[in-house]
């Protein structure tokens, strides 16, 4: 938490509707992309869709991982997002293509998955629940004898099958959303990357 005056942490909890967009496109077309992190497929399923198939082509899947990779490398926190894929981003015209051809679908699959959201976030601020990352960082400080140090951290969430993370960078981490639902397993496995940042 940052507190005004006062150096402190800050973690950003984020599912941005481009990366939403993404992961429907890939699953959508059957897309095997070579990514650093097999990611399994989305929760819920997203049925393969048959008029996709002829745009699959291998070109789209190489393109499809340049763009993911880029997108969680990019700097801007909650800025990351989807546009239609451009050049600027190594994408190309076989992956512009999937895109356009189910954009519309991937908008509204995506948009659903935000309500989920932002339904879950005010149920917990009904409940006067923080969320589990606060709870976390005091135990890492207990654990330490001291306060933490200054530092920030980008979780993004995404609707992928199982409990699963992955560290995208030193001070960004992709988890499932039934790993952070699971509060003992995100802990634990959260715990190691907030004590090598505290």
């Amino acid at each position: 938490m940052r507190y005004a005056g006062s150096p402190s942490w800050l973690m950003r909890i984020q599912s941005p509707q481009g990366l939403l967009i993404g992961l429907f496109v890939r699953d959508a077309a059957g897309l095997h992309p070579p990514t650093a992190v097999d990611l399994p497929p989305l929760e819920p399923a997203v049925e393969m869709r048959a008029g996709l198939v002829p745009l699959a082509v291998p070109e789209a899947s190489e393109q499809w991982a340049r763009w993911w990779e880029s997108e969680l490398e990019r700097p801007e926190g909650q800025q990351r997002g989807f546009s239609r894929p451009s050049a600027r981003y190594g994408d190309g015209p076989e992956l512009n293509a999937l895109v356009q051809a189910c954009f519309d679908d991937a908008v509204r699959w995506s948009s659903e998955r935000g309500r989920e959201d932002s339904a879950a976030a005010d149920e917990a601020l009904a409940r006067a629940d923080p969320g589990p990352e606060g709870d976390l960082v005091a135990r890492v400080e207990a654990e330490l004898g001291r306060k933490a140090r200054p530092f920030e951290l980008d979780v993004t969430v995404v609707p992928v099958a199982g409990a699963a993370g992955w560290r995208a960078a030193g001070t960004h981490v992709v988890v499932s959303r039934a790993l952070r639902a699971d509060r003992a397993a995100y802990r634990e496995w959260l715990t190691p990357v907030v004590r090598e940042l505290a």
